[in-house]
């Protein structure tokens, strides 16, 4: 049974290449094709910034900033920080010690 089933199977897919024609190209194909293939490869263009070499110097600027800037608060003479604690903390004290009191709006 399974013999003349897959016969019958066969016997169907051969009758349904029947109608089959071969591909054809659309005109001009090979010559555009040729064309295109003799043509040089056009270079992409990357920006300035994506450079690996670029961003190695930025980062490399950046380090040596950030190293020199540790060196300097080392260099600082310490201050010694005395603090008088004689009332609360108010938003006035905060701005009187900060020199920020500003004067009247309408004046």
């Amino acid at each position: 049974m399974q013999n003349k089933f897959s016969e019958e199977r066969v016997q169907s897919i051969m009758e349904s290449f029947g109608g089959m024609q071969p591909a054809a190209a659309p005109d001009f194909f090979y010559t555009r094709l040729r064309a295109k293939m003799e043509q040089p490869a056009e270079e992409k263009k990357t920006f300035f910034i994506l450079r690996p070499a670029f961003i190695t110097a930025a980062l490399a600027v950046l380090l040596i900033a950030n190293v020199i800037s540790l060196l300097q608060t080392d260099k600082l003479p310490k201050q010694e920080q005395t603090f008088v604690q004689s009332k609360p903390a108010t938003i006035e004290s905060f701005a009187a010690a900060y020199d920020m009191n500003p004067g009247s709006v309408y004046e």
